[in-house]
C-alpha cells in the first residue's frame, strides 16, 4: 500500500478537506493507522510490503492485506468526518459576520402591502457603518450609525436633503428600516437554529426568526409580530436573501418584505453618488448638542460625487400609449395596482447601456406571427409588424447577450395596445444556454408553480406603453430568458420588446 510515510501524507493531501485538522489529532491518526499496518503485515511501522498476495481458496484475500485496507478506509472516513464535524453547520452568527466582512452588500428590497409594490434599492458598507437607500419614488436615503450618528433623507418632491438624528444611534435600532436594523433586531441573537432549504434551485441555510412587536403602526394598525426568514451561502455564509412580515393583532399579514442580497466590489461614498444634487437645499434638523455654541453656525460638508460610483439616469424610450389608463384586471387576484403618474427615472451606474439592443433571441418554438429578431430590435410600438406573437400555453424566449454581462434592469413590454396582464411571467439570468446550472430568478409572479420554476410571490401587472421594468438584483450572466404562459385576453404569448440594462464583465 505505501512505501512511507511520504505516500501516506501525499493521500491525506490527495483529500482536498476544507478544513485543515488539528496537528496534533491528525499525527495520531497517522501513528494509528502505521501501526495497524505494522500488526497486520509484520511489517515495522513506515514499510508495508507493496506486494498484493494470491487470493486464497474461495476468494478469500489474505488475511494481513484485507486488515490493511480496512485499516485505510477507516482512518480515510475518521479524518472525513472529523473535517465535517470540525466544520459543523452553518449558524446565524456566522451569517452576520459573513455578511458584514464583505466590501459591499447591495440587496434590493420589495415591499408588498396589498396590492401594491415598492421596490428599494440598498447599499451597506458595514466596516464604515453606512447604508444608502434609492427609493422607488427617485428618493434616497442614507444612514450613518459612526460617530456622527445622522439620518439623510433626499425628497425630489421638496428637493430638499432633510439631515435628523437616527432615532436609535448604534448600529441597529428597533425596526427594520435597513439591514443594519436586521441584524440588530434579528441576527445578533445565538439561540437560532438553521435548516436545509431550497433557494434559486440552490440548497441554502435557512433561519426563522420571530420577534413580538410593540409600538409599530401600518396604516393605523398595529404590529403584533415581526417575522424574518432569512437564507445564506453554506458556502460563502453570507445572506443570499431575507424575507421579512409585519403581522397583525389577528395574525394576518400587514406587509411582507423581499430581500435579495448580491456582493459587488464598490458602492457609494455618499447619498450624492445616488443622484442627489450637489447644490440642493439642506435642512439640518438635528437635536443641539449639550455645551457653549460657537458664535458661527457649522456648515454642513457636501462631498464631492466620486469618480468610481456614480448612478445616473437610464434613458428608455417609451412608444406611444395605446389607451387611457390602466384599468384592473379582476381575473388575476395578485394584480399590482395602477402606479399614478409616469415611472420615476431608473438610477444605474454610469456607463449602463441596453446590452440586448440587436442580439440574438431563441424560442422552444418557431413564432406563430413574427420573426424572434424583432424583440430586441428597438422597435416598441404596438403597431402590426412590430411583435411576435408565440403558441398558447407555456413559451419561453432566450435572448443571448453574447457576452457575460451585470444586469441592473430588464425591461419587457409583451402587448399593450389593449389593456391585458400576462400569466406566469418568469425571468431568469444564466451562463448556461440551457438554464440548468446558476440560474438566478430576478422576477416570477407564477404563484401556484405551473411552469415548474418554483413558486414566486411578484404581483401581476397590466401592460403598458412603459413596459415592465424589473430589477436586476444582482444578476449576473450571458444568457435571460423569460416565460409566460397566455394572458387574461386569450391564452396566446406576445413578446413587442425585452431590453436589458447592464455592462459588460
Amino acid at each position: 500500500m505505501f512505501e512511507n510515510e511520504h505516500d501516506f501524507q501525499r493521500l491525506v493531501k490527495g483529500l482536498k478537506l476544507d478544513d485543515q485538522p488539528n496537528p496534533a489529532h491528525r499525527e495520531r491518526l497517522r501513528g494509528q493507522m502505521l501501526q495497524a499496518f505494522a500488526q497486520a503485515g509484520g511489517q515495522r511501522v513506515g514499510c508495508v510490503s507493496r506486494t498484493i498476495p494470491a487470493p486464497a481458496q474461495g476468494g478469500a484475500w489474505y488475511a494481513p492485506y484485507r486488515l490493511a485496507v480496512a485499516a485505510t478506509v477507516l482512518v480515510v472516513a475518521t479524518v472525513g468526518i472529523w473535517a465535517l464535524v470540525g466544520r459543523g453547520p452553518v449558524t446565524l452568527r456566522q451569517v452576520r459576520l459573513a455578511t458584514q466582512k464583505a466590501a459591499w452588500l447591495y440587496a434590493v428590497v420589495s415591499r408588498y402591502q396589498g396590492p401594491e409594490v415598492r421596490t428599494e434599492r440598498h447599499w451597506y458598507d458595514f466596516a464604515a457603518q453606512k447604508g444608502y437607500a434609492v427609493l422607488d419614488d427617485g428618493g434616497v436615503v442614507g444612514w450613518d450609525y459612526g460617530g456622527d450618528a445622522k439620518k439623510l433623507l433626499y425628497s425630489p418632491r421638496v428637493k430638499a436633503l432633510m439631515i435628523s438624528d437616527l432615532s436609535n444611534p448604534g448600529a441597529g435600532g428597533d425596526s427594520t428600516e435597513n439591514l443594519m436594523c436586521v441584524f440588530a433586531v434579528f441576527a445578533a441573537r445565538d439561540d437560532v437554529k438553521g435548516a436545509a432549504a431550497q433557494y434559486d434551485g440552490k440548497t441554502v441555510r435557512s433561519f426563522e426568526i420571530e420577534k413580538a412587536e410593540s409600538g409599530l403602526n401600518i396604516d393605523g394598525k398595529a404590529v403584533r409580530l415581526l417575522k424574518a426568514t432569512m437564507m445564506a451561502d453554506p458556502r460563502t455564509r453570507r445572506l443570499l436573501a431575507a424575507g421579512i412580515e409585519y403581522q397583525g393583532s389577528d395574525g394576518g399579514v400587514l406587509v411582507r418584505e423581499g430581500w435579495t442580497m448580491s456582493y459587488p466590489p464598490s458602492g457609494p461614498a455618499s447619498v450624492y453618488d445616488l443622484g442627489v444634487p450637489t447644490m440642493v437645499a439642506r435642512i439640518d434638523g438635528r437635536r443641539q448638542r449639550i455645551g457653549t455654541p460657537s458664535a458661527e453656525p457649522m456648515p454642513i460638508p457636501t462631498p464631492a460625487p466620486t469618480g468610481s460610483f456614480r448612478l445616473a439616469p437610464v434613458e428608455i424610450r417609451l412608444p406611444r400609449p395605446m389607451f387611457a389608463g390602466t384599468p384592473e384586471d379582476a381575473r388575476l387576484p395578485n394584480l399590482e395596482r395602477p402606479r399614478s403618474g409616469p415611472r420615476p427615472p431608473f438610477l444605474a451606474p454610469v456607463g449602463t447601456t441596453n446590452v440586448a439592443l440587436g442580439k440574438p433571441v431563441s424560442s422552444g418554438e418557431e413564432p406563430v406571427i413574427g420573426s424572434l429578431e424583432a424583440i430586441t430590435d428597438g422597435d416598441k410600438e404596438a403597431a402590426e409588424g412590430s411583435f411576435v406573437e408565440l403558441s398558447p400555453g407555456p413559451q419561453f424566449v432566450t435572448i443571448d447577450l453574447q457576452e457575460r454581462c451585470e444586469i441592473d434592469a430588464v425591461v419587457v413590454w409583451h402587448y399593450h395596445r389593449w389593456p391585458r396582464a400576462y400569466v406566469d411571467v418568469v425571468v431568469q439570468v444564466s451562463d448556461d444556454p440551457a438554464f440548468q446550472t446558476a440560474v438566478k430568478t430576478i422576477f416570477n409572479n407564477d404563484t401556484d408553480n405551473s411552469l415548474g420554476l418554483g413558486a414566486g410571490g411578484d404581483l401581476s401587472y397590466v401592460e403598458t406603453y412603459e413596459g415592465k421594468l424589473i430589477e436586476g438584483k444582482g444578476a449576473q450572466g450571458r444568457y435571460v430568458r423569460l416565460f409566460s404562459n397566455g394572458n387574461t385576453r386569450d391564452d396566446l404569448n406576445h413578446y413587442i420588446e425585452v431590453e436589458v440594462y447592464g455592462r459588460p464583465l
